[in-house]
Formats: C-alpha cells, sequence, structure tokens
C-alpha cells in the first residue's frame, strides 16, 4: 500500500469514526433527553384523548428517528468493515477510487460519480418525441 493510499485510508477512517460519534450521540439525545426530560413529565399531568394522542405520535416519531440513526449506524460499521478489507472508497464498477467529496457527502455510495451517472441514464427512459 503507498503512503497516498495509506493517508488517504486513515482520513477516511477518521471520518467513517467521526460520523458514527455524531450519530450515536444523536440517537442518545433522542432517545433519553427528549424522551426522558421532555415527554415523561406530560404523561403525569391529566390529558383529554387528543393531547395523549399527540405524545404518542411525538414518542413514535422520535423513536422512528432513532431507528433511522440505527440503520445509520450498521452502515457505518459495514463501510469501516469494508475499509478494513481494502475494498472501502473502490467503485463496484470500474475499480476506480471513489472521489473523498463524494464519499462525505454520502459514505455509503458503491461507485463513482462517472459510474452512477451512467447507471442512472440506463435507467432513465428516453424522451419521446413528438
Amino acid at each position: 500500500m503507498s503512503r497516498a493510499d495509506h493517508e488517504r485510508k486513515e482520513k477516511l477512517r477518521a471520518f467513517l469514526t467521526g460520523e458514527k460519534r455524531r450519530l450515536w450521540s444523536e440517537v442518545r439525545d433522542e432517545l433519553f433527553r427528549k424522551q426522558g426530560e421532555d415527554l415523561t413529565p406530560q404523561y403525569d399531568l391529566p390529558q383529554d384523548i387528543g393531547e395523549r394522542g399527540i405524545i404518542d405520535l411525538l414518542a413514535d416519531i422520535s423513536l422512528a428517528v432513532a431507528d433511522i440513526r440505527r440503520e445509520e449506524l450498521t452502515r457505518i460499521e459495514e463501510a469501516l468493515r469494508r475499509l478494513d478489507e481494502g475494498n472501502y472508497g473502490i467503485c463496484d464498477d470500474c475499480g476506480e477510487w471513489i472521489a473523498e467529496a463524494r464519499l462525505q457527502a454520502d459514505p455509503y455510495v458503491a461507485c463513482c460519480l462517472r459510474c452512477q451517472n451512467r447507471r442512472e441514464s440506463a435507467l432513465t427512459p428516453p424522451h419521446p418525441t413528438l
């Protein structure tokens, strides 16, 4: 592995680890701070059925957001595993490096921008002419 490849790998590892930390923080914040502090006291107060429904909806939304974060954490773990194996950040189609800016925008992409455009253009039906 060249020095440049090693530096790229360490930079990507630092980015993915930072994303993992950020997501865990969001999950903890969502589950413990918002659920524990904001919603729990409201259950102690008498409420009509409409207010109770809104509180239940807010709790469900918080859990849904936490589940989305859990899925993202699973994808980050997969990306870190691929990084350790040496195939993270490499385009599945052409085998070239995926631009770091693209990986930072979406750490889960599987192909470079050129190949992604090719994939999308193959899925787009041609425009009919008159």
